[in-house]
């Protein structure tokens, strides 16, 4: 008869308390498993040797699997958890606070080297050359000359370059006061510590003439103190303005016109009125004048290529009140019975004696004196009608 092997527990030792609650669970299952496994001995000696071969095996082969499976499971829930606390051994967690820690290490040593970087790159660039302003580009100019305008401008070279540049409008405000043709102007980098400086100048539209000079007049009616020599440009003449705010009316008129109809002028009079103050005379180059007020000048001025065209000689075109057009004859034969009227009057006046000079009843009494049949020999009507 076969007799059972007993199978006796092995005492715990230490090494058993150490083990984790998974460790222990699977020692027991392998237990109870090695007791199913196991079928009544043979008599032979054969048999009783195979079957404890058999025994000896299977626990083994069981026992791999299993802890592989576990053991990929938890690596599994480590990937998963990332670094989280989770039912294991604190040696599994230790390469994972490592890597926590060392990564907190790296961030704030990244943000102290950062904050301490950023003071010191600013501090190299403000005591290098490249913070200074080294050169400026001028563009725009026309009349201006280019040394005129850097020299205005008050701009400092080797000087800080940022601080320049918060206060370009003040530098810009500098220029137009010394330069009155400047109309505006921009300050721009052109570079890393240079500067780029676009102007834009002021058109001249005239040519004023005081005192036997002739001086600019430029887009918004300021008269500059230039003095030309001739006026050989291609612009009108003003004549009889010294109130500069008519020339700034006039010269807001003016920029109103067609660029055919400013060089069509070839010159402009102030001829004022007792009743209208505004009225101007142009003397334009083919031949025609124009009357016409300040104020009206750009809406009135672009009936002038029709009128003129209808007329058949050269004249004055009214256009102070309404528009109509004359021919120069007729102005100059109302001057010439103007004049001849004038001339008869004046004959009259001199040959008229005046009723109340003292000297004609002298005269008078003497002439009957020395002509005492002057009544007889002079009939008059009355006594001729009478006979």
């Amino acid at each position: 008869m076969s007799k059972k092997k007993e199978t006796k527990k092995p005492e715990q030792s230490n090494d058993e308390k150490k083990l984790t609650p998974w460790q222990m669970a699977n020692r027991e299952y392998l237990e109870e498993h090695k007791e199913q496994s196991e079928k009544p001995l043979e008599t032979s000696e054969k048999s009783d040797q195979k079957e404890e071969q058999q025994e000896a095996t299977i626990p083994s082969k069981v026992e791999d699997p299993l802890v592989e499976e576990d053991f990929l499971d938890y690596e599994e829930i480590e990937h998963k958890k990332d670094g989280a606390p989770y039912n294991g051994s604190f040696i599994d967690r230790l390469p994972n606070l490592k890597n926590y820690r060392n990564k907190v290490l790296y961030r704030r040593l990244s943000l102290i080297i950062s904050i301490l970087l950023i003071p010191l790159l600013f501090l190299i660039y403000y005591v290098s050359p490249l913070s200074k302003l080294e050169a400026v580009s001028i563009s725009g100019n026309e009349v201006v000359s280019k040394e005129e305008i850097l020299n205005d401008t008050q701009l400092e070279m080797n000087q800080h370059i940022w601080g320049q540049y918060w206060h370009r409008q003040t530098y810009i405000d500098q220029l137009k006061k010394e330069q009155p043709r400047i109309k505006s102007a921009t300050i721009a980098f052109s570079g890393i510590n240079t500067f780029d400086l676009s102007v834009t100048e002021y058109k001249e539209i005239a040519l004023i003439l005081t005192d036997g000079k002739y001086h600019p007049v430029i887009e918004d009616g300021t008269v500059l103190d230039e003095t030309v020599e001739s006026p050989t440009k291609n612009l009108p003449i003003l004549e009889g303005f010294t109130d500069s705010t008519k020339i700034k009316e006039l010269a807001t008129e003016y920029n109103k016109l067609s660029p055919e109809l400013q060089k069509a002028i070839s010159e402009i009079k102030y001829t004022p009125r007792d009743t209208n103050k505004n009225l101007i005379q142009l003397n334009m180059n083919d031949g025609n004048q124009v009357i016409v007020n300040i104020s009206n000048l750009a809406t009135q001025m672009n009936f002038y290529a029709q009128v003129a065209s209808e007329m058949e000689e050269n004249g004055v075109i009214d256009m102070e009140v309404g528009i109509f057009s004359y021919p120069y004859s007729n102005n100059d034969e109302e001057e010439s019975e103007e004049g001849t009227e004038a001339g008869t009057e004046e004959s009259t006046n001199q040959t008229s004696v005046p009723e109340t000079s003292e000297n004609e009843p002298e005269i008078s009494e003497n002439q009957d004196e020395m002509n005492p049949t002057n009544e007889n020999t002079t009939p008059s009507s009355s006594s001729l009608d009478e006979n």
